[in-house]
């Protein structure tokens, strides 16, 4: 009988808290309550603390000797994760721009400004942390999928 390694429960524990918090608040974007772009500009697709969860899963996976078994799979669940967190995360951001309503002044354009910038911010951080995730994955071997683009008709089957 094979016990878990804490290293390995501490590591699919944080990917799996990551996975979870981007479901509810998947849901919690859509249900009802509120205006859309309301519930856009306060979506936390992109909060910093679950941003940090999945490459620190992958960096207690990978970066420490030697590496889990299961380290190839974290990262995809990683990437996975931080492939919802940029779709949804710059989706929101676009729409969450419709909430700050048509008041003029001071104040709405820096509140504007300032969700903007930082939104952006939030995403570059993503975009890292994907790229350090992406890497460990290569470095364990991880491939993409290959896919064949044909241009024309497809070939008649061979006898």
């Amino acid at each position: 009988m094979t016990t878990l390694k804490p290293r390995q429960v501490a590591a699919w524990a944080l990917v799996g808290y990551a996975g979870l918090f981007l479901v509810f608040t998947f849901f919690g974007w859509l249900l009802p309550g509120g205006t859309f772009a309301g519930r856009s500009a306060g979506a936390g697709f992109t909060a910093l603390p679950e941003l940090a969860l999945p490459v620190l899963a992958v960096l207690l996976a990978t970066a420490v000797e030697p590496p889990l078994s299961g380290a190839k799979l974290i990262a995809a669940v990683a990437l996975l994760e931080y492939a919802v967190v940029l779709l949804f995360g710059a989706l929101t951001l676009l729409i969450g721009l419709g909430s700050f309503g048509h008041g003029f002044g001071p104040r709405v354009g820096f509140d504007v400004t300032s969700y903007f910038v930082l939104g952006l911010g939030r995403l570059a951080l993503a975009v890292v942390a994907a790229l350090v995730v992406y890497r460990a994955w290569v470095r364990l071997g991880g491939t993409m999928p290959q896919v064949r683009v044909t241009m024309g008709p497809p070939a008649p089957p061979a006898r």
